[in-house]
């Protein structure tokens, strides 16, 4: 009788460890289930403030001294290394006789940034300092900006 109520007992534990399991799997299939929901909607909601707002665009214009185009150019580039930085292009003025073009700076930076909190980070990032400060001898006179939001 004690072997068969042993036997029993193995069986029931064996049975009732079996059940736990299962839930504990099916437990785990469902929170992964969720987690994966969750990025989605994470991932839709910052497209939708993407789409809503659109990349925040900045461009500068610069009067750069002649002899030092070259190097300024060489010292924008170096902004490719900060992160927040999606876009970034740089070029020299290159007159076509239009009255109104801005004839003045000849050199002109344009970079996007997602949002004006990227901007933010960019404008204290110490790669934008040091450009400010390296070139700050090169320039013929104050830079001009121009920022806007994609539409």
């Amino acid at each position: 009788m004690r072997i068969l109520s042993f036997l029993l007992l193995a069986i029931l534990v064996s049975c009732s460890n079996a059940a736990i399991q299962s839930e504990l799997e099916t437990t785990k299939l469902a929170l992964q289930k969720a987690e994966s929901a969750l990025k989605t909607a994470n991932q839709q909601l910052s497209d939708l403030h993407k789409t809503e707002t659109g990349q925040l665009v900045h461009i500068v214009f610069f009067k750069v001294k002649a002899e030092a185009k070259a190097e300024v150019i060489a010292e924008i580039k170096k902004l490719k290394s900060i992160p927040v930085i999606q876009d970034l292009e740089v070029g020299t003025f290159e007159n076509l006789a239009d009255p109104r073009a801005l004839s003045d700076y000849n050199l002109v930076m344009e970079m996007s940034f997602a949002d004006k909190a990227a901007y933010e980070l960019y404008q204290k990032h110490p790669h934008h300092l040091a450009l400010k400060d390296n070139t700050k001898s090169m320039m013929a006179g104050p830079p001009a900006t121009y920022d806007y939001v994609e539409k």
